[in-house]
């Protein structure tokens, strides 16, 4: 439901259609066999009906501005949304962690599924309630060695920040072997002309300002998925690109990317990225 209300919410931002999709492998038999009926005498199709009524109800209730249709589609949940996110804004989809157990197992297989073959981005939803305040809402990108300017998720960045209205933070981690430090240097931090040249490259000032949003940008020692899970604590979205190579179907999810699904504090927009050269 969280991810409903978030999806609401970004229609009504973007001035987007809300499509509520529900995938039933039931729906792809009707008509081969005979309704059955459920413990409360109900059908499985009037079941199917009222979890759509009622997810579509809940968007009318929560932005009653907003264009939303609901719609049971026949299929494996992963098939359908991939398809149905073919010409799509994004896909929106929710995990949820049962247990601090469960948080380090398993996130579900929905979200990383989906992410791994949409040709959309996809927001995944956590179901626990952001941290935070509207005063220091932000979105926060993620920035990897090899990201252009221009790049599908620097760009998705860029226009979630300007549709909200708050700053860009592009994060970049770097491992501490390697770099060279000053005596003018913080402890844990080095010289680092190379990171600072990536990051300006992947958010340039000229696509800052034609935006309108002010970007912040930060060189972190240490590992990505703990540069990250830091700077979602009061972040509205965090923004990562998912690597896929031209012709291919599928993108890898690396460690970084399913660390950020498991811990982030605030959802996770995952937007394919053509494989460098």
């Amino acid at each position: 439901m969280r991810a409903l209300d978030w999806a609401a919410d970004e229609a009504v931002l973007h001035g987007l259609t809300l499509r509520i999709v529900h995938a039933s492998v039931w729906e792809r038999f009707e008509g081969a066999t005979p309704a059955e009926d459920l413990p409360d005498g109900r059908t499985e199709t009037a079941a199917l009906q009222k979890i759509i009524t009622n997810a579509e109800s809940r968007a009318r209730r929560r932005r009653p501005e907003v264009r939303a249709h609901a719609e049971v589609l026949p299929g494996e949940p992963i098939d359908v949304l991939v398809h149905a996110g073919e010409d799509a804004f994004a896909l929106v989809v929710g995990h949820r962690v049962h247990t601090a157990l469960m948080r380090h197992l398993s996130i579900g297989s929905i979200g990383p599924g989906v992410a791994q073959r949409a040709w959309c981005p996809v927001v995944a939803v956590g179901d626990s309630p952001a941290e935070g305040s509207s005063a220091d809402r932000q979105v926060i990108l993620g920035v990897a060695e090899g990201t252009e300017a221009g790049a599908a998720h620097v760009a998705f960045a860029l226009q979630e920040a300007q549709a909200r209205g708050c700053d860009l933070v592009a994060v970049h981690a770097r491992s501490r072997r390697g770099t060279q430090k000053t005596r003018h240097d913080p402890p844990g931090l080095g010289s680092s002309p190379a990171a600072d040249a990536l990051l300006s490259a992947a958010v340039p000032a000229e696509a800052a300002f034609e935006s309108g949003v002010i970007v912040h940008r930060h060189v972190v020692d240490g590992p990505a998925h703990h540069a990250l899970l830091q700077a979602t604590q009061h972040a509205d979205l965090l923004v990562l690109g998912v690597r896929h190579r031209h012709g291919m179907t599928h993108c890898e999810l690396r460690p970084t990317h399913h660390a950020a699904l498991r811990h982030a504090a605030c959802p996770i927009a995952l937007v394919g990225v053509p494989w460098p050269n």
